[in-house]
């Protein structure tokens, strides 16, 4: 009766040791100036999204060794090998990321890239958010300036609803493509996540105004504005909708709408700020 509590003890003591050495990995990462030294953030950043992800797991593994422990010993040993396991091979993974050189990309296949990227938009597709999370990160420790990449892993930490993942590697892929329409749509989907239409509008004005043309953005754009009562945006946003698309038939709609906010469709808008 001794062996198996002494057994599942030292089980739940591994794993917390190995956790806590994962935790200490990621209170050791900090942001630098991108600006100043682009090669140390950059390698950085990957150690961050790596050392995020093992806390992730981490604390979700701890959390299933407590409550099955609770059902029994042999389950509980089960699950508990697995943890150390999985901790043990991420931070295998982790030491052989640290090791690859800065400039990896130029001897990376083109092909190879082009092939894991294409996995991991697929994967993405299916929604099978684990394996394409690793093409990304596997791309990223090869070409640590793929924006592609850090699109698509911002992207999936989105649909994941990690928004603060999300949010800090799309800010980090317009350090590298700054005018990347698309990454500032995913910016404001982030924030009007969260609610924060305000913040959300500031991405959607540069978007519009990088890809005035869009028909999906700028109808996110109206959206966003009418939903703060923006009505000088909204305006903005009907203008450009009628100068890519006269025929749309979501503008009258969204006239009408502009002027349940008291705005005034006949006005001119402003320019964007």
């Amino acid at each position: 009766m001794l062996w198996p509590l002494v057994s599942l003890i030292l089980l739940v003591l591994s794993v917390g040791v190995a956790a806590a050495v994962v935790l200490r990995k990621v209170r050791q990462v900090r942001m630098i100036d991108v600006a100043s030294i682009p090669s140390e953030r950059i390698r950085r950043l990957k150690e961050q999204i790596i050392l995020q992800k093992f806390e992730r797991v981490g604390a979700e593994k701890l959390g299933s060794v407590a409550k099955v422990a609770r059902q029994g010993v042999t389950t509980a040993s089960k699950v508990g090998r697995r943890a150390v396991q999985r901790l043990y091979a991420m931070e295998q993974y982790y030491q052989k990321l640290k090791r690859v050189p800065l400039d990896a990309s130029e001897g990376t296949d083109p092909e190879a890239v082009k092939r894991l990227l294409a996995e991991a938009e697929e994967f993405m597709r299916q929604e099978e958010y684990i394996p394409a999370e690793k093409r990304y990160i596997e791309i990223i420790s090869h070409n640590p300036k793929h924006v592609k990449a850090y699109e698509g892993l911002g992207n999936l930490y989105l649909r994941n609803r990690q928004y603060a993942q999300a949010r800090e590697t799309l800010l980090f892929t317009l350090r590298i493509s700054p005018d990347d329409a698309s990454v500032y749509m995913s910016l404001a989907e982030v924030e009007l996540a969260e609610e924060n239409t305000k913040k959300a509008i500031e991405y959607l004005r540069r978007c519009v105004e990088l890809r005035p043309g869009n028909p999906k953005f700028i109808d996110q754009y109206i959206e966003a504005s009418l939903l703060a009562k923006y009505p000088d945006d909204v305006r903005k946003g009907i203008e450009l909708l009628k100068e890519s698309n006269p025929e749309n038939q979501k503008i009258t709609e969204f006239e009408e709408r502009l002027s349940s906010i008291g705005g005034d469709p006949s006005q001119p808008a402003e320019p964007l700020v």
